[in-house]
């Protein structure tokens, strides 16, 4: 089947409509139940967890946004502990931009959902005619897997519940990081990242060759021609590094590995992308190096490498095809950096400590085109090829689409808040004396994002000693401390207010009779303001 021209056709415009879908599907979810439930949206609209929900890293990023709005650069608001204003992240400095404006703070990370849907969608179809530029059927395809691929066997054992908790969830994480379609779930940032992956490649290749079918003698203005592309793939690859690291280390290994494969032919001109994806790696290190949160984030190991069983698991039966798609690139440079990414992502993967999981976001790019060219290589019929396509990709996000379905019918407080507790919230940020706040967990993780107030506890990944601050705050919240202890406990903190939520009934005034200055009752929650003299901050 042979495409007549640019135009995108309907399968595309279809797949397009699929992906807006899929990435409206929570937000509506939620914005249904808590109208259904009188009760205010956070914001928070992020992927699901296997055995839980991931709604606290939005919230981080709306602190980030919020404090980037009033400071320039943003802090870290999960500890009382002074913090620099260090932080610059394009998206989340804009998006607090557009806060000053007079949009409310989730309405404008929300509008970059859309931004995401063009670009991510943009960027399959670009990835896709680039290696089927003729053939819609395959290009169809390959923007189907590139988007939506969901290892096959993760969707089998979380349906059927097969295999242990802990192999079920590792299966789970793996398949999560290789749907790209699931960042734009609450984690654009990562979508955007992808996106520009394909968007440098393609540039680089324009700028290597800018005049593939023409003698080299021939070609006049080369390196004019080369320029306008090489400075799209630095961009490219420099915002791609910035939104998302682990993309980044990628592409330099891609660039590194181009250069060698051409034997330092174009080094010179692909040290230019290299470069743009460097600036923001090396901006992240010093900040990792420098800062006490920021070292205390970098070194926590929320999401260890998984296990070699799990990623036979989760690649191996596709592996089998895509290996039947590989072919000798013969001096083309797509076909080189196709290798190449799948080579870094593994590289990546396992050379880098943070979050290594994160490295394997992309394969499903040049696992697509390699999957097609496989499936044709083997001469398989067509009408099972679209059958293959629909099994990789319909049960898992069956799957996903009915968890987040139980967790928007939740009461989980990173996505809902009750009346009294916005209200609560909204007096802080807006009429309570300054300084940092002690609340109880998971309602503390809601505070920044809600105030611009830092927490003496909040985020596992950015509060010291999580944990052990979680069970005293708790244990303030619930009555479970006695007076005298109560009373040190808090002026230990450094906090100048106290939030109670409407989950934490415990009445504190009495126990804390000496530090507190006023009360603050909204409904059922809360606002405890410490005398003056007794607050540290």
């Amino acid at each position: 089947m042979r495409d007549s021209g640019p135009r995108a056709s309907r399968a595309e415009i279809v797949l397009l409509a699929a992906l807006a879908g899929w990435a409206l599907f929570p937000l509506v979810l939620l914005l249904v139940h808590a109208a259904h439930t009188h009760t205010t949206f956070t914001g928070a609209n992020g992927l699901i967890g296997a055995d839980g929900v991931l709604g606290a890293d939005q919230l981080q990023y709306l602190a980030w946004a919020r404090d980037a709005a009033t400071h320039g650069l943003a802090s870290d608001l999960f500890t009382l502990t002074p913090s620099a204003h260090v932080y610059l992240e394009p998206l989340f400095t804009i998006t607090g931009a557009l806060s000053l404006i007079g949009l409310s703070l989730p309405l404008a990370y929300l509008l970059w959902t859309p931004v995401g849907v063009i670009a991510l969608f943009l960027a399959a179809v670009a990835w896709a005619r680039r290696a089927f530029p003729n053939e819609l059927a395959a290009r169809a395809a390959v923007v189907t897997l590139a988007l939506f691929l969901y290892t096959p066997l993760t969707a089998l054992f979380s349906w059927a519940k097969l295999g242990s908790g802990p192999f079920r969830f590792q299966l789970y994480l793996l398949g999560d990081e290789v749907l790209a379609a699931n960042k734009l779930w609450g984690y654009v940032p990562s979508a955007l990242a992808l996106a520009l992956v394909p968007t440098a490649l393609l540039a680089v290749e324009r700028a290597l060759d800018p005049y593939p079918k023409l003698d080299p003698g021939r070609r006049s203005g080369l390196w004019a021609a080369r320029g306008g592309p090489l400075v799209v793939a630095a961009l490219a690859s420099l915002l791609a590094s910035w939104l998302h690291p682990w993309q980044g280390i990628s592409l330099i290994l891609i660039f590194a590995g181009l250069a060698v494969w051409r034997r330092l032919r174009s080094a010179l001109a692909l040290a230019v992308p290299a470069l743009g994806a460097a600036l923001p790696l090396a901006y992240y290190y010093v900040l990792g190096h420098t800062g006490a949160a920021w070292k205390l984030a970098s070194q926590y190991e929320v999401i260890p490498r998984l296990p070699a069983l799990v990623l036979l698991a989760g690649f191996g039966p596709l592996a089998l095809i895509a290996l039947a798609g590989i072919s000798r690139p013969r001096g083309v440079v797509i076909e080189q950096a196709m290798l190449l990414w799948v080579a870094a992502c593994f590289v990546t993967y396992f050379v880098n400590d943070a979050f290594a999981p994160h490295a394997l976001q992309g394969l499903s790019f040049p696992f697509a085109v390699l999957a097609v060219r496989g499936w044709r290589r083997l001469r398989l019929p067509a009408a099972i090829g679209a059958v293959a396509v629909a099994l990789v990709t319909i049960p898992g996000l069956a799957y996903d689409a009915r968890k987040f379905v139980n967790v928007a019918r939740s009461h989980t407080v990173q996505y809902y808040l009750p009346t009294a507790d916005e209200r609560a919230l909204q007096w802080v940020r807006s009429r309570a004396p300054a300084g940092g706040v002690l609340a109880p967990t998971p309602f503390a993780t809601v505070v920044p994002s809600q105030t611009g107030r830092a927490v003496w506890v909040g985020d596992g990944y950015w509060s010291q000693d999580y944990f052990a601050r979680a069970r005293q705050a708790d244990a303030l919240f619930t009555g479970r401390m006695r007076p005298a202890r109560a009373r040190r406990f808090v002026l230990s903190t450094g906090a100048s207010l106290l939030i109670a939520d409407c989950a934490h009934h415990a009445v504190l005034r009495r126990a804390l009779a000496p530090l507190v200055g006023s009360v603050h009752r909204f409904g059922c929650a809360q606002v405890y303001v410490l005398a003056r003299r007794s607050s540290r901050r």
